[in-house]
Order: structure tokens, then C-alpha cells, then sequence
């Protein structure tokens, strides 16, 4: 029964590591990666305006 309990423990220690590994990893890529997102959004808007400017355009 003591062994049981023990792995538990380990489990327990063992699960708390990891989320604390992949939240600062996820923290860490979105704070480095932040310029580069920036700039594909703007793209991504700059497009967004080029498909309206040719769609209202008045050449058919």
C-alpha cells in the first residue's frame, strides 16, 4: 500500500513539472515570436485590402 502512495506522490510532482515546463515554453515563443506576428498580421491586412480594392475597382 506504501508504494502505491509513493508513485503517487511522483505522479502528482511529476505533472506539476511539465505544465510549469510547457506554460514558460508557450510564454517564451509567444513574447520572442511577438515581431514576427505583428508583421503577419499587417501582411494579412494589407492583403485583405488589396482583394477590396480590386473587387471595387471599376475596370471589369
Amino acid at each position: 500500500m506504501e508504494k502505491s502512495l509513493r508513485k503517487q506522490g511522483r505522479a502528482r510532482g511529476q505533472s506539476m513539472v511539465e505544465y510549469a515546463v510547457v506554460t514558460a515554453a508557450l510564454m517564451g515563443f509567444t513574447v520572442m515570436g511577438w515581431p514576427f506576428l505583428v508583421q503577419l498580421l499587417n501582411a494579412l491586412h494589407r492583403y485583405f485590402n488589396s482583394i477590396y480594392y480590386v473587387i471595387q475597382s471599376p475596370i471589369p
